[in-house]
């Protein structure tokens, strides 16, 4: 039995006998009398025109005598709504099949609608006429049935797949979005396994999660792929719950198809660790503030950088451990990028967690969220220390070369015409009377200072040659101490010398670097009246010798404290004012730096770093 848009045909590869025709018109006839003057509405249709409606049915539908429907067709009495679902219930009848009870909207005589539950009435037969009962239903019924046309409305036209299971795991539902995955009708699925389309290497685990929800009764969501009929897999996401009904447990599961989230998840991680390794591994300091100045991640370099560990600066305010003169700087550019969004970019020194400063220069960023608002700041700070030592230390080389050349000229043009007038006044004091001898003293006294001048220059423009050799720092930094100890034990002055390792070698002219020591362990005592104390603190770091030399002597202006080695600038009431730059001259000419930092009153520091080979 099958049919079109216009009405139901039955086909038969050959006609019936007449005799089954004579048996199923009295079975209608049987049914028409029993149903008479009945109070319950029977209706009969043919061809989807009314053949029969007792007058319980005419009454029902507002009219007077059944003559006005029938022969009429049953669209002008069932709402159009309907004619999909009517269509299907009438075919199953005619073949027997029952297809239930079910509330339908039909039209009355005045145009009203009317919720009556459809009973057929299923007779196999060769007339193609079915019959039903109808009754108006209640509002409560209504209700219910309107509740199940909109579930099934929902679930027919869902993308998710609504499924019910017994406690095996078999199909008692499914929705009609399951036709995907189905090999045949959706009907066919029920009562066969939920999981026989799930990939091979899922099943296990599907299998052993559902039980575990059977056993438990605990939701559960669980992802897995899933064959379509294409042959194609998607992954799946299912939502299982036990849903209870008079003691018996049945388990709805909701899945959806999550194939294009899964590989953007898979991306997003697959960046995330790409960025993550990038972090973790960069040498630049990383660290993100949110809108109230605190520091919500900090890269894994802040432990080699600036010695400091990850928990240590998270949770902190963004300027902790920033160097204290540099705290207002930073303070304004962290404003300035808070209050503009725009990027900044600043360098800064901040604190080593072992005491000494690191130059950085840092860039600010903002970041937006998906909504465009900014509630974090991005710095990526680079350690530029070195760079900066570099650049000073090739100033510093240029300054001193410079230096050097005048020393050299200026030397050389005075030191001839001085030994000169040396000869002609000794042979000047054989001759002039003993009264002259004084003023003989005091004028070799005086070319003696100059000609201490001029081997300073020499000494500036070329220091003593010597052959480059490895030598033991503790042991010459001794040698200078016990050429100074008689004039600081003269002053009750202490010179302390400690040193983390008992052996430290550089490679050195030794006896330029003595100089060099003689030189500041000499200021260290003038600068020192009467029972001061000067420590020697020797430490060694990454193939990098310290040497601190620290006083407690008057210390130093600050504005004189920038002039320190330049020539013939000194405090000293006899310095010449070479001794410093001569020093400065032959550390950098060993590939090292020297930096002075002192405070009037509280004395003096001063820092030489020396590679070790």
């Amino acid at each position: 039995m099958t049919y079109n848009k216009e009405h139901i045909t039955y086909k038969s590869s050959s006609p019936p006998p007449d005799d089954v025709i004579k048996e199923e018109r009295d079975k209608i006839t049987n049914l028409v009398k029993y149903y008479e003057d009945s109070t319950t509405a029977l209706v009969v249709q043919k061809n989807e025109k009314w053949f029969y409606l007792n007058a319980a049915a005419v009454h029902l539908l507002g009219y007077n005598v059944s003559s006005e429907l029938e022969g009429k067709s049953i669209w002008e009495t069932i709402h159009p709504s309907e004619r999909e679902m009517v269509l299907k219930r009438i075919e199953a009848s005619i073949n027997g099949v029952n297809p239930g009870a079910f509330i339908q909207k039909w039209i009355k005589k005045d145009g009203s609608s009317v919720s009556v539950e459809v009973l057929a009435i299923p007779v196999e037969n060769y007339l193609g006429q079915t019959s039903a009962i109808i009754k108006e239903v209640d509002q409560e019924s209504k209700k219910v049935q309107e509740m199940y046309t909109n579930y099934e409305l929902i679930t027919e036209n869902m993308n998710e797949i609504i499924s019910l299971l017994d406690a095996n795991g078999k199909l008692l539902y499914v929705s009609p979005s399951y036709r995907e995955y189905a090999r045949g009708s959706i009907d066919d699925e029920i009562g066969r396994s939920s999981i026989r389309y799930i990939h091979k290497e899922d099943r296990e685990h599907v299998r052993t999660e559902f039980f575990k929800l059977v056993k438990f009764r605990k939701p559960l969501i669980i992802k897995y792929r899933m064959q379509r009929k294409d042959g194609v897999f998607r992954y799946i996401e299912s939502q299982g719950t036990c849903i209870l009904n008079e003691e018996k447990c049945s388990y709805v599961v909701v899945s959806r198809d999550v194939t294009e989230k899964h590989y953007a998840e898979i991306k997003l991680q697959l960046n995330e660790k790409k960025h993550r390794m990038i972090l973790e591994h960069s040498n630049d300091l990383i660290c993100m503030m949110n809108d109230e100045s605190t520091s919500v991640y900090a890269s894994p370099s802040y432990k080699e950088v600036l010695g400091y560990e990850q928990s240590e600066v998270i949770g902190k305010d963004i300027l902790t451990f920033i160097h204290p003169e540099d705290y207002e700087k930073c303070q304004k550019a962290i404003q300035t990028l808070m209050e503009t969004k725009q990027s900044i970019t600043t360098v800064y020194r901040k604190v080593h967690a072992s005491g000494h400063s690191v130059i950085l220069e840092a860039k600010g960023m903002a970041v937006s969220e998906g909504d465009g608002e900014v509630t974090h700041f991005v710095f990526i700070s680079r350690d530029i220390t070195e760079k900066v030592q570099l650049e000073q230390y090739r100033e510093n080389i240029d300054k001193l070369a410079i230096i050097g050349d005048v020393a050299a000229g200026f030397a050389h043009e005075i030191r001839n015409p001085l030994t000169s007038i040396k000869g002609f006044l000794k042979l000047l004091a054989k001759k002039d009377a003993e009264d002259d001898f004084m003023y003989h003293q005091i004028i070799e006294g005086e070319l003696a200072k100059t000609e201490e001048v001029i081997n300073g220059f020499i000494t500036l423009a070329k220091p003593e040659a010597g052959e480059v050799a490895e030598v033991s720092l503790l042991k010459l930094i001794k040698n200078a101490i016990n050429v100074l100890t008689p004039q600081a034990a003269s002053k009750n002055i202490r010179i302390n010398i400690s040193s983390q390792l008992k052996t430290i070698v550089i490679c050195c002219q030794k006896n330029q670097m003595k100089q060099v020591f003689i030189n500041i362990l000499k200021n260290a005592v003038e600068a020192i009246e009467e029972n001061g104390q000067i420590d020697v603190i020797l430490e060694e770091n990454n193939n990098v010798v310290s040497i601190e030399i620290h006083d407690n002597g008057i210390g130093i202006e600050e504005d004189r404290l920038e002039r320190i080695g330049v020539p013939f600038y000194t405090n000293k009431e006899k310095g010449i004012g070479l001794g410093m730059t001569v020093s400065n001259k032959i550390i950098t000419e060993h590939d090292g730096s020297l930096r002075i930092e002192s405070r009037l009153g509280e004395g003096t520091k001063v820092s030489i770093r020396l590679p070790k080979n």
